[in-house]
C-alpha cells in the first residue's frame, strides 16, 4: 500500500491510499450483528415461540452485507395459524427482541407482506 498525494483541485489537497488488492469491511456493523444473532440465537428462538412464530429468516441490508449505522435487523417469520392475532404477535415479537438485542428489530410475516416487498425479502432471506 502506497500513500499518493494527487494533483489539486481547486486548492484542496486530497489524499489516496493506492492498494492494488481487495479489501473486505471486516467488522462491518452486517457482520456484527449476524454475529450477535448467532451468540443470542436460544434466547431469539426462545421469544419467537413465545408469540408462536417459526422458522427465522434474515432479509434486508444485513442479509446483504450492506448494513449502515442505523439499520436495524428485519426478520421474516412463518406464524402458527392457531396462535391469535398476526398484527398483535409481529408487534410484540419486534418489542422484545428490540430489547432483548439492543437494536431495532422489524419482524414480518407473510400475511402482512406485500409485493414488491414480499419478493424482496424471500429473494434476500437466510436461514437464522
Amino acid at each position: 500500500m502506497t500513500f499518493a498525494w494527487p494533483s489539486t483541485a481547486q486548492g484542496i489537497r486530497q489524499a489516496h491510499l493506492l492498494y492494488s488488492g481487495s479489501v473486505s469491511r471486516v467488522g462491518s456493523r452486517a457482520q456484527r450483528l449476524r454475529t450477535m444473532l448467532e451468540r443470542r440465537s436460544d434466547e431469539v428462538l426462545s421469544v419467537l415461540r413465545c408469540y408462536r412464530a417459526s422458522n427465522p429468516r434474515l432479509f434486508g441490508s444485513v442479509a446483504r452485507g450492506d448494513a449502515g449505522p442505523e439499520s436495524d435487523l428485519d426478520i421474516l417469520v412463518d406464524l402458527d395459524p392457531e396462535g391469535g392475532n398476526p398484527l398483535l404477535r409481529i408487534a410484540g415479537t419486534s418489542e422484545e427482541l428490540t430489547g432483548l438485542l439492543g437494536v431495532r428489530v422489524d419482524v414480518v410475516c407473510d400475511e402482512l407482506l406485500r409485493e414488491p416487498v414480499s419478493a424482496a425479502a424471500h429473494a434476500e432471506a437466510r436461514a437464522l
